[in-house]
C-alpha cells in the first residue's frame, strides 16, 4: 500500500479533519437535549464518512481496512438504557477518541517509508536486510517515536518499512534481542509493542555522532585475522575475563572467517561484542578496544 498524494498534502487534510472534529466538540459539548443528540449524530456521521472516503482513496491500492480501524474508535453499547445526557457524553467521547487517534495514525505513517516515501528508499535493500540491519531499523524508528513515550508495534514498523517477517513470532524474537541489550522495553501480547529506553536513545545518538564504520580497514588475510583473534583472547584472559562464552563466540567467528567478506566479518564481530556486553562477559570499554583492534574504528554504544 502506497500513499498516492504528497505526504504534506495528506497530513494537512487530516489536520483539517481534526479541526472540524474539534469544532463539533465545541458546538455540542454542553448540549443535553434529544434534538442536539440527533444533530450531533448526523454531523458526526457526515464527518466520519468524509474522512473514510478521503483516507481510503488516498492509497494505492485503496485502503479498505481504514474504515474498520477508524470505526473501532467509536463508543460501544453497554446494553443498558441510557438517558440523553449520557448518550451525548458517549458520542462526545467517541468523537474525541477519533480526533486524538489521528495523532497516532500520522506518527506511524510518517515513519513508514514504503508507504509515504517509496521513491526515496531501495526496497530491494530493505527486503534483504540482515539481522543487524533489521534491529538498527527498529531502533531508529522507535527513536523517531520516542517523545510520546508510548509502546509501538514492531510488526507495523517492519511492514511499513519494507521488511517481511519470516514467521509469526519473529517480531517477538527481535524485541527480545533488543530488550536483552537494554535498548527497548516490550509489551508482549498477540503483537509485540515496544518503546525505546533512555539507554537505547543514548546509543542511537552516539551512533549518529560516530562516523560510519569503514570495514575496508579490516585485514584481507584470513590468517592474520585468525592470529589477531588469538592475540585478543590472550589479552582478554590477561585482563581477568575468562568466561567460556567469550571463547565460544570467538571460536565461531574464527571458523566463519573463510566464508566472510570484510564487511560481513565486521558486522558479525560487532554483533558478538554487543551480545557479550549484554551477557556481562566484559564491559563496553573492552568491547570497544577489541573492535578497534580489528577495524581501527570506534564501536558505537
Amino acid at each position: 500500500m502506497v500513499l498516492k498524494v504528497k505526504w504534506e498534502e495528506f497530513k494537512s487534510k487530516i489536520e483539517e479533519f481534526q479541526s472540524e472534529g474539534n469544532a463539533l466538540f465545541e458546538k455540542y459539548k454542553v448540549t443535553r437535549t434529544e434534538d442536539s443528540l440527533v444533530e450531533l449524530k448526523e454531523e458526526k456521521q457526515s464527518w466520519e464518512k468524509s474522512i473514510i472516503s478521503y483516507v481510503s482513496k488516498s492509497f494505492e491500492p485503496e485502503n479498505r481496512n481504514f474504515a474498520n480501524e477508524f470505526k473501532a474508535q467509536r463508543g460501544y453499547s453497554t446494553g443498558f438504557k441510557l438517558g440523553v445526557d449520557q448518550k451525548i457524553k458517549n458520542e462526545i467521547q467517541a468523537l474525541k477518541d477519533e480526533i486524538n487517534g489521528f495523532d497516532y495514525y500520522l506518527k506511524m505513517l510518517f515513519i513508514s517509508d514504503t508507504i509515504v516515501r517509496p521513491d526515496e528508499i531501495d526496497l530491494s535493500e530493505r527486503q534483504n536486510l540482515d539481522t543487524e540491519g533489521i534491529l538498527d531499523l527498529i531502533l531508529v524508528k522507535l527513536y523517531n517515536l520516542y517523545k510520546d513515550r508510548k509502546y509501538h508495534s514492531i510488526n507495523w514498523i517492519l511492514e511499513g518499512n519494507g521488511v517481511k517477517l519470516n514467521g509469526r513470532s519473529e517480531d517477538w524474537d527481535y524485541g527480545r534481542m533488543l530488550e536483552n541489550r537494554g535498548f527497548i522495553e516490550c509489551l508482549n501480547g498477540r503483537n509485540v509493542n515496544a518503546k525505546l529506553t533512555l539507554e537505547g536513545k543514548y546509543m542511537i545518538e552516539q551512533a549518529r555522532k560516530a562516523k560510519v564504520t569503514d570495514y575496508s580497514k579490516i585485514s584481507s588475510s584470513k590468517e592474520e585475522l585468525k592470529n589477531l583473534i588469538k592475540e585478543v583472547l590472550v589479552k582478554i584472559e590477561g585482563l581477568g575475563f575468562g568466561q567460556q562464552i567469550i571463547f565460544d563466540e570467538f571460536d565461531e567467528l574464527r571458523n566463519d572467517i573463510p566464508n566472510l567478506s570484510k564487511k560481513s566479518f565486521g558486522q558479525l564481530l560487532k554483533s558478538k561484542l554487543y551480545d557479550l556486553v549484554t551477557a556481562k562477559a566484559f564491559d563496553k570499554a573492552v568491547a570497544s578496544e577489541i573492535f578497534e583492534e580489528f577495524t581501527n574504528q570506534i564501536l558505537p554504544f
